[in-house]
Parts: structure tokens; C-alpha cells; sequence
């Protein structure tokens, strides 16, 4: 049977039916790769602050909570860059695309400075509002105003990240964040702990090697400062490789540089709902996490590591949501929807197979992903319970991600606005106060209703998906 090949950009081909798989999978396992080393590198932080005990972990978790409920903010608004860009890739417009690209890196640039400038400004009342107590707040400040002042490199790296996966382009964001996770890693390593001689026993042999490694001996703030360096070096890459690499998106220093009404609306028409989306989203987790920790320390500090510790099953969920987006987005601008739709069904079912292996290992062997991360028998007790909850709900977590991503893919991003305060404002957060103050359930109580949250958001996209009013929107 002769196979119909349609050309979506200049170095990436999407094939019909049979080969919907193979497309799905080359969009997705660079960005599963990518979301693998964030993670790696989101363990190694928390093991690397761990050993400074349960107040340094929570004031990393203090800091890193509004970071990244600011930096989710402007991932949302990457996502209407990648939808505006993916219908023009499919459409061969590369002309009208690189102009939305060129739109988005000025909204970067500007927004990056006034949230770094505000995150150091606010160090202060931020962590206050986070709810640390005395004992975590000097740590969390510290934390907080150095990881800030770096928003700026990590904004622009997320939203030229969407603009090259939107045209297909999923391996530089890839390389830019192994790089930087290896120089993170690093840097965590000599500026966290003090200078130390180490002896290292090579087996077999019967030789023994004496190692001096200096280190600056910032504890928090060290881990903060490794962080901020790591996302200016990922922005770098990503912005080399766009002005003098080989992508389909290429920028010149000859380029116009002015602001274009017309293409920042169609950005923010996309962007804006799902930047809401992602703000409401966070904001609820922050008050979610902040009911938690005036549970007490040492059960705020279990909340965090169990979150960490799942976090690895997020993987196989991004990168195919992300593959989701691309082949939605292009397949739209190249007039056929059918395909954007086979594209997503196909997203989910090996997205929910990869994350219900996932929860199968969570629920039996919990402690082993815990003790990675803490040695602390109570601290152990509690995350691993936690785990056990949130295995339960891996298939639905694939729904709440991957059916998002097919629809933010074709600007249909009202919607998950609407799920996403469904089930985080009215499940989540409601259900966590209800389960805790009235039933005494305690860190179990909060796990529960994050579980019936992702349950009630991942059958709310996937019946709105199966709609089909997506197929006929204009961006």
C-alpha cells in the first residue's frame, strides 16, 4: 500500500495512519528524556539538601513552590507560541511562524525581568506566605532571592523550548537541559558542602585513592546558586542554537525585533487561558502545600520528598503530552483532523500503559523511592504512605496531561482552564481542608483528595476531547 507523506517542517515528516505511532514516539522520547534528567536532577537536589536535615528541605520547598508557580505560568503561555507555531509549520507558513517565534522571545525577554526583579523584591513576604515558621524562614528567604533573580534565563529558555517543539524540533530543549542538569549536579556538589578530603577504595585491586574536592559550604543557598547558574546556561544554549544552529525556526540579528499586536493576540488568546490555567492551578497547590506544612515540619518535609519521589512518573506523561501538542497543532494547520485526533488517543494509551507500570512500582515498593531521598524512619513512614495513595490515580494523572496537551495543541485551553479549577479548587483544596479539619486524616487526607482530583480532571478532558469541537477552532 503506497504510504501518503505530508511535510510539516523542514526536518521532521508526520506519515499517515500506520505509522502514528513511530511519529508519536519520535516527538515524545526526546522530551521524555529531557523530563527524566529534570527529575534526575530534582532527586539529586533534594538528596544533596536532605543530608542538612528536615529545615533545609523545607526551605527548599518553600522557595521552589512560588518559582514554579510563576515559571508554570509562562509555560502556559510557551503553549500558545507552540499551538500558533505548529499550525503554521503544518500549513509550510515558516515566514508567519519565525515571526511568532520572534513575538514570543520579546515577551520573554521583558517578562523575565520584572518577575526576577519582583521575586527578589518579595523574598521576604513570599516565604512568609508559604507558611514557614522561624526555624525554616531565614533558609527559604535565602533560597528564594537567589533562585529568583535567575527567572529571567529560565522564562526565555521555556518559551523558546515551546517555540522548537512546536516546529518538531523536541531534541535541542533536550541537550540545553542535560547540559545544564550536568553543571547543576556539579555545582551543587562544590558549592553546597564544605572542602573535604574523600578516600575512595578501588576492589579487586586493593588500591585506595585520596581525593580533595573543595566546596564552598553554602548549604541552601549553595543549591539555590547552582540552580540559577544552570538556567542561565540552558537559556544560552537554546538561544545559540536558534540564531546559529540548524532548526526549522532560525533567528538572524538582521531580523526585525518590533512588537506585533496582532501575533501577541493570537499568542495571548491561546496563552492566556492556559497561562490562568496553570496560575490557578499552582496557586491551589501552594495553599494545598501550605495546609500541609502547618501539619508540622516533619510531615511538610515528608509531603515534599513523596512529591519528588513521584514526580519520576511524570515523565512518560509530559513528553507524550508534548507530543500531543505538536501533532494536534500540526496536523490541524496541515487540514487534517482526523489525524490530530489518532495522534492524541494513540499519546494516551501508551502514556497511561508507561504510568500505571509506574504506580504498580510505587504501590509495592514505596520505601525504596523514599530512602533515596531521606533516612529519617518517620519521614519514611509518612512519604511512602503518600505514594501508595497517589499510585492509584497514575492512569487518570495520563488523562488530566496528555488529553490537556491535544487540547491546548488546538487552542482549546478554556476548557482545561475550567477542569483544572473543578478539580484543584473544588476536589482538591476543599477536599484536603474537609479530610484534614473535620475527619482527621492528617498528610493521608490531603493524598486522598489529590487522587479524587486527578480522577474528576482526567475524565472531564478526555469527555471534552471526545467532543471533537477542538477540530474546528481558529488561532
Amino acid at each position: 500500500m503506497e504510504r501518503k507523506i505530508v511535510q510539516v517542517n523542514a526536518g521532521f515528516n508526520i506519515t499517515e495512519s500506520e505509522d502514528i505511532r513511530k511519529v508519536t514516539l519520535k516527538l515524545a522520547m526526546p522530551s521524555i528524556v529531557e523530563m527524566t534528567m529534570q527529575t534526575l536532577l530534582g532527586f539529586v537536589d533534594m538528596a544533596m539538601v536532605g543530608s542538612l536535615g528536615a529545615i533545609a528541605v523545607a526551605a527548599v520547598g518553600f522557595g521552589d513552590t512560588p518559582i514554579f508557580t510563576l515559571m508554570a505560568m509562562f509555560a502556559a503561555l510557551a503553549t500558545g507560541t507552540t499551538a500558533v507555531v505548529a499550525r503554521h509549520i503544518g500549513a509550510n507558513e515558516f515566514d508567519s511562524a519565525k515571526e511568532a517565534a520572534r513575538q514570543a522571545l520579546i515577551i520573554g525577554i521583558l517578562a523575565g525581568i520584572v518577575v526576577s526583579a519582583l521575586v527578589i523584591l518579595f523574598a521576604s513576604q513570599i516565604v512568609s506566605f508559604m507558611g514557614a515558621d522561624e526555624t525554616t524562614r531565614p533558609q527559604g528567604i535565602k533560597y528564594i532571592s537567589i533562585a529568583g533573580a535567575a527567572m529571567v534565563f529560565l522564562i526565555i529558555s521555556v518559551i523558546m523550548g515551546g517555540v522548537l517543539r512546536g516546529s518538531g524540533d523536541t531534541k535541542t530543549p533536550m541537550i540545553a537541559n542535560g547540559i545544564a542538569n550536568v553543571i547543576n549536579i556539579a555545582g551543587n556538589f562544590l558549592l553546597i558542602y564544605s572542602s573535604a578530603a574523600y578516600v575512595i577504595k578501588i576492589p579487586i585491586i586493593n588500591i585506595e585513592l585520596s581525593l580533595f574536592i573543595p566546596g564552598a559550604g553554602m548549604g541552601v543557598a549553595g543549591a539555590a546558586l547552582s540552580t540559577a547558574l544552570s538556567r542561565l546556561v540552558s537559556c544560552f544554549i537554546i538561544m545559540c542554537v536558534i540564531y546559529f544552529g540548524k532548526t526549522p525556526i532560525k533567528f538572524s540579528f538582521k531580523d526585525k525585533y518590533r512588537i506585533n499586536p496582532e501575533i501577541i493576540r493570537r499568542i495571548f488568546k491561546i496563552g492566556f487561558p492556559a497561562a490562568i490555567e496553570q496560575l490557578s492551578m499552582r496557586f491551589g497547590q501552594m495553599f494545598y502545600g501550605r495546609k500541609v506544612a502547618m501539619l508540622g515540619t516533619v510531615f511538610y518535609a515528608s509531603h515534599r520528598i513523596a512529591i519528588t519521589a513521584e514526580s519520576i512518573s511524570y515523565l512518560p506523561g509530559f513528553g507524550f503530552a508534548l507530543a500531543a501538542t505538536t501533532m494536534v497543532g500540526q496536523y490541524l494547520g496541515a487540514k487534517k483532523p482526523d489525524m490530530s485526533e489518532k495522534g492524541c488517543y494513540e499519546s494516551v494509551k501508551l502514556a497511561a500503559i508507561v504510568m500505571s507500570i509506574f504506580g504498580v512500582v510505587f504501590f509495592i515498593w514505596p520505601q525504596s523511592f523514599i530512602s533515596l531521598f531521606s533516612r529519617e524512619p518517620e519521614i519514611i513512614k509518612n512519604a511512602s504512605k503518600c505514594l501508595r495513595l497517589v499510585a492509584i490515580g497514575q492512569p487518570f494523572l495520563a488523562a488530566v496531561m496528555v488529553f490537556g496537551g491535544g487540547l491546548r495543541g488546538a487552542g482549546a485551553t478554556k476548557w482545561v482552564l475550567y477542569s483544572t479549577m473543578i478539580g484543584v479548587w473544588g476536589v482538591r483544596l476543599l477536599g484536603t481542608y474537609i479530610l484534614i479539619d473535620f475527619f482527621n486524616l492528617g498528610l493521608a487526607g490531603a493524598w486522598i483528595a489529590m487522587v479524587v482530583d486527578l480522577v474528576v480532571r482526567g475524565t472531564l478532558n478526555m469527555h471534552r476531547f471526545r467532543k471533537g469541537q477542538w477540530k474546528y477552532l481558529r488561532v
